[in-house]
């Protein structure tokens, strides 16, 4: 997959994000974040944040211990 094609699949994502109306952020206790990257470095978050510019989509977060 090419990144003009994840951008477009990704977009669809966040489309289905913002039609959820299962429940609001103050029943649930804060914001629901939703995200998802792809091996070509596109990356989506609903609601926005902002990111590290050395955030790097495509490898794992490592977990401390």
């Amino acid at each position: 997959m090419g990144v003009r094609e994840a951008i477009a699949m990704t977009f669809e994502l966040e489309k289905i994000w913002k039609s959820y109306t299962g429940g609001s952020s103050a029943q649930l206790g804060g914001p629901i974040y939703r995200y998802a990257g792809t091996r070509e470095g596109v990356y989506r978050i609903y609601p926005a944040v902002y990111m590290d510019k050395n955030f790097d989509p495509t490898q794992q977060p490592q977990l401390v211990t």
